[in-house]
């Protein structure tokens, strides 16, 4: 779903596969929400590269497009300054 979506809006270079990376332990990463169900969101991280975390520690609706700020500690993601991301 999350490469449909990058496709579908432009933000995937064309010419270059999408890959799904594997989350960071630990540290930040800011993305656009590219695909979501119950469990887990995809989030756009570059061009053509996104990530997949869980939902439910984020304790928190999120809509496809969203920008979000993600930080990880021990591999677990949470919202990181949800406020200031509209700037």
């Amino acid at each position: 779903m999350a490469e449909v979506y990058m496709r579908a809006s432009g933000t995937a270079i064309r010419e270059i596969s999408i890959t799904q990376r594997t989350p960071p332990l630990t540290g930040s990463v800011t993305g656009r929400t590219a695909a979501k169900d119950e469990a887990h969101i995809a989030v756009a991280t570059a061009a053509n590269s996104f990530i997949v975390v869980e939902a439910n520690p984020l304790g928190c609706e999120v809509q496809i497009g969203e920008r979000l700020s993600l930080r990880f500690h021990q591999g677990r993601a949470s919202i990181d300054n949800r406020h200031d991301l509209g700037r």
